[in-house]
Order: C-alpha cells, then structure tokens, then sequence
C-alpha cells in the first residue's frame, strides 16, 4: 500500500509538471542520455514483443532490405504483417505481474505471462514467457489447393542487472523453439527420375513435406562503467554472450561473441574511440545419406577492431576511422580495411541538420541468421557463385558479404514540436551478397548433353526449399521518415524506402524490393479506448522460376491492420485486432502463400 501511494505522489507531480510546462515557455534542446537505463516497473512489459507496439500482442515480419549491415531477420510463419512499432509508452501500473491471452480464427492461440521481479537501487530483473499457434491452412496460388501451414513459437526471455556504485552488470536470456512446416507449393513430379548427383531418384524421394523447428538460446552478460558526462570520463563497455541454435534436421550452430568498447576523452570536445568485436561460429551437421542433402561443417571467425578519433560540439559531431576486420574461415582466411568517416552538422539548432559519410560493411552468413530469415531455406543451404571465366554459376562454399563502401548523406527537419522530418539517400557496393533460390532438379535423361555446340535439353523442376546465389554489384537508397504528433495521445509515421538494386549478372536482385511503405498511427478517442491502425506495402519482387528458367513475379503487398484496446479498469483491458483487412494473399516465397483476414480477442490482466 504504502508503494502505491508513493507512485500515485510521483504521477500526480510528473502530471503538474507537464501542465505547468504547457503554460510556459518551452525550452527545446536534444540531449543524449548517457546513464545506464534503469527501467520502471511498467518496463519488463516491453519485453514480449521485439518490436511491436507496447502492450499488444502482434508481432510479425518488419521488410527491411538494407545491405551492408547483418541480415534482417523477419519472423517466419506465413502470417500477415503487423504495424511498426510506436513512440508511445505502455501505461503505468504498480502491479508487478501481466498476464495475457488470445484468440481467433486459423485456430489463433496466445497465452503469454510476464512478471517484473522489481527495481530498486540494487538490482531489477523481469521474465516473459509465452506460446503463440497458429494452427490452420491456407489456399496455395498455383494450384489452388489447400495445405495446413501450422506455426507455433514459444518463447522465455529474462533479463536483470546489479547496480554497482560506478557499474552496472546487465544479464539477458532468451529462448525460442519455433515450428514450422515446408507446406509450399513445387512442380516436383513424384513420379518422375529426377538427376541428383549423377543418379537416378524419384521425385516422391525429393519432395519435402515435413515438420521443422528452430531452437535457440542466448545468454548475454555486459559490464559498463555509469558515469554523468561522459564526454569528459573515460567510459567502457565489456561484453560477452552464447547462443546456441539447432532445427529438426540436425544442423546445429555455436556462437560466441565478444565486444569491448572504450572512449578516451581529450577534453569535453575532443576523443578518441576504440570497439573491437569477435565473432566465432561453429557450424555442425549431421551424417546424412539422404538425395536431397549435402552436409558441410563450417568453422568461421570474424574480428573487427574500429579505432576513430572524434569531435564532439554543438554545431559539429565528427568522426574519423577505419575498420579492420579479419576473417579465418575453414574455406579461407581473409583480411578487409575500410574507411569510417561520418558528420553530423547542427545548421539551426534543435530544427534543422544535415549529416554525410563514407563507411563500408561485412556480414559473415552464418547459417542462423540466413534461416531466420527465410525459414524454407534448405539445411545444406548450396550457395552459386557466378564465374566469369566459364559464363556460369558454379557451386561454393559460404560466402562472406563484404561492402567496400558506402556513401550516406540526408538532412533533420523539425517544424514546430509536432512534426519532424529524416529523409536521405545512400550508394553502396556490395561482394557476394546473398539472394535465395529455389532449389531444382533436371528431370533423369540417359543422355544429357546432346551435343557439343548445342544448347542443354534439361527439363527443370523446383522444390518448395531454398538455396543461395551469392552475387557483386550495387546498390542505391533513398529514404524518408515523416513523424507527427499532433496531440499528446495521438501520432503519425510515415516512412518509404526506394532501391535500386544493380546485380552484376543476376537478372533481378531476387526477393528485393523497388520500394516499401508504411503507415502507421495511434490515437485515443476517448479515455478508455486506444485505437492502433496502420499500413504496410512493398512492391513487387521477383523469384527465378527454375522450371521455367525465367523470373516469376510476386505481387505487391498491402497489409492493413487495425488494433483496438479498451482499458476496462486497471486490471482488465480487452483488445481486439484485425491483420490482412484486405485478406490478400501475401506471398514473399516464390510457393508460399499466407493467412488472409486474421482476426484475434483477448484480454490482459495485471496483478
């Protein structure tokens, strides 16, 4: 009781606060908040979604294509999209436990618990546990038949840190066992010979039709120095993490990840910064005599070390640097150096700023992070190559994307307080960057090759799995980021992305969009109801139809959505929420059609 009292004092005076604010002038400055996060208790309620809007229960793919950073991971079940995350924060309660849960139609289930073991001068730490099923069929566009396209995730997450007099030790857990099915549509005729490694196999043995998991785990520990200004402390940040994945077939991947990260301070303006990453991945397989699997071990080690120096004023943020990074590998050891440069200029302070650079990227390709991606991707993952040499795609191991440069520059609008504006435009480079593919086979013939200056008389196949095509050339961006807020319980994001994609011998970047779009917005219109609404498109994309030989459109994507919550009391709040109001069949597979209109209900109780 007496916590409860002290909390309503803290709200009533923040409230006061803010009145007299809006009876004053305002003072606008931006600041960067520099002290170790401590979060509220209404803060471990966050931890459900990664990202979602607070205090929902929708959580679905975010389409994001950018190169040169690691591969966008995207949730992997064929179910719509969901709205981009908003700035708005969950509502206070002093009650330490979340209980939520949900249902509707594909046989729709979600029971999830959060609990907040509390936060004081000493230490916090929260647990989220949960399971979401969705268990029905969808109708596939080729063949018009219809097929279970069962998907389940359970989750554990955990997080907590120890409040040192000048740390802050922070720990995070998370574990995730996601099930899926291959349930895509293939032209493999089960009872045709198929030629798979020069012998003679029935389609019935090459089509996949089987359940498959993703398990992971990851444990995280960071230690980091808690101090004012650090613009004029010597700050620093260790930190050290697991993880672990395995799926159904038998592959399995260890991860371990180091970071340190150092800031030396010359003066309040002036520094010089060091971070060094380490990144060891050992991929396991199993031993399979099975046709339509290969299986290869892969040991890979990336180390990163990023020295700059910089200028830290009000008109002026700069930094200047290089990257080095080392990559020892089983395929082959390798040494990349690339220039770091970025400025950020504040031409009216707090409204207007303008920031250019030229930096590059890598990303190893770890098998994990490629399946997260598209879970359809084969357990062997074979990767082509393109060889000039011969005019043709060959088969090789892994490759490593590496982006030599990349050229950024935009400007920051703000208008008034309720409008703000990013928009900007990036070139980049990109060596081997990988593009997906269904996997084929050439139907059996005795005689392949009918002569030596004629064309191949293969007759193709593909299956609903995935294999890679790693490719050169470039790419061009240009963005833009639009927020208002026009009142304090309601706001609006627009953000659009535009690429050129320019594969060096590829037809189309395959699966890429020309553009995204989204649309998303919050408002109250009474004290109890709180409506979430929003809009998520990309263009269209292309898949290489192996059989065929040739690309195959996908249609774009317009996925509207709409979330009701209604907040019965301080317990008790009611949701409803509609994905897919269009019931459009999204396809972002080539095979792989998804859920339509996707209703679910539920309730949250707090205790």
């Amino acid at each position: 009781m007496k916590s409860r009292y002290i909390y309503t004092m803290v709200a009533w005076a923040l409230m006061s606060a803010a009145q007299a604010q809006n009876d004053s002038t305002t003072i606008e400055r931006n600041v960067d908040v520099v002290n170790t996060y401590l979060p509220t208790l209404s803060n471990p309620f966050k931890l459900q979604v990664d990202p979602t809007i607070d205090d929902t229960m929708t959580y679905k793919p975010q389409f994001r294509y950018d190169v040169l950073t690691k591969t966008q991971t995207v949730k992997t079940n064929p179910d719509s999209l969901t709205a981009a995350p908003m700035t708005f924060r969950a509502e206070e309660t002093q009650y330490r436990a979340l209980t939520r849960f949900g249902v509707g139609n594909y046989t729709n289930l979600l029971a999830q618990l959060i609990y907040n073991i509390g936060k004081n001068e000493r230490y916090h730490a929260a647990i989220d546990l949960g399971n979401h099923s969705m268990l029905g069929d969808v109708r596939l566009r080729e063949s018009d038949e219809k097929v279970k396209a069962p998907t389940t995730n359970t989750w554990v997450k955990a997080e907590g840190a120890i409040f040192f007099k000048k740390t802050t030790l922070d720990g995070k857990f998370k574990f995730k066992n996601y099930t899926y099915r291959y349930y895509g549509y293939q032209t493999i005729d089960p009872s045709v010979d198929y030629n798979v490694k020069n012998k003679k196999v029935k389609g019935a043995e090459l089509m996949t039709d089987e359940k498959q998991r993703q398990t992971t785990v990851d444990v995280d520990m960071t230690l980091a120095n808690r101090l004012v200004d650090p613009r004029e402390n010597f700050t620093y940040s260790l930190s050290a993490g697991y993880g672990h994945f395995g799926n159904k077939t038998g592959v399995s991947q260890n991860d371990i990840r180091v970071k340190v990260a150092m800031r030396f301070p010359f003066s309040k303006n002036y520094y010089m910064e060091g971070k060094v990453d380490v990144n060891n991945a050992n991929t396991s397989t199993p031993s399979s005599d099975e046709v339509i699997y290969n299986f290869k071990d892969r040991k890979h080690t990336d180390i990163q070390i990023r020295p700059h120096f910089g200028l830290d004023f009000d008109v002026i943020q700069f930094r200047a640097g290089l990257n080095f990074i080392a990559e020892v590998g089983d395929e082959r050891d390798d040494f990349f150096m690339q220039p770091d440069l970025f400025a950020d200029f504040n031409v009216a302070d707090g409204a207007f700023s303008m920031y250019l650079g030229m930096t590059g990227g890598y990303k190893a390709n770890t098998f994990r992070e490629l399946v997260e991606e598209n879970p359809y991707l084969s357990s062997d993952a074979c990767n082509y190559v393109w060889k000039a040499s011969d005019n043709s795609f060959q088969y090789a191991d892994m490759q490593t994307t590496q982006n030599p440069m990349k050229l950024v520059a935009g400007v920051k609008i703000k208008f008034g307080k309720t409008v703000s504006l990013d928009c900007g435009a990036d070139y980049a480079s990109f060596d081997d960057e990988m593009f997906f593919i269904n996997n084929a086979y050439s139907r059996y013939k005795d005689i392949i090759y009918v002569g030596k200056n004629e064309k191949n008389k293969l007759e193709w196949d593909y299956s609903n799995m995935f294999g890679l095509i790693s490719e050169n050339g470039k790419v061009s961006t240009v963005h833009g980021e639009i927020n208002v807020t026009p009142t304090s319980t309601s706001e609006v994001i627009v953000k659009g992305r535009y690429y050129d994609w320019k594969p060096n011998y590829l037809k189309e970047a395959w699966y890429k969009p020309k553009w995204e779009i989204e649309v998303d917005t919050r408002f109250r219109p009474m004290e109890k109801l709180t409506i979430t609404a929003g809009l998520k498109a990309i263009s269209e994309r292309y898949g290489y139809n192996r059989k065929t030989e040739d690309k195959e459109k996908l249609k774009a994507i317009f996925d509207a959505n709409v979330m009701g919550e209604y907040y019965i009391n301080s317990r008790w709040t009611a949701f409803l929420s509609l994905n897919n109001l269009g019931a459009q069949n999204e396809e972002k597979w080539l095979g792989y059609s998804s859920y339509r209109l996707n209703v679910m209900g539920g309730a949250t109780f707090k205790f």
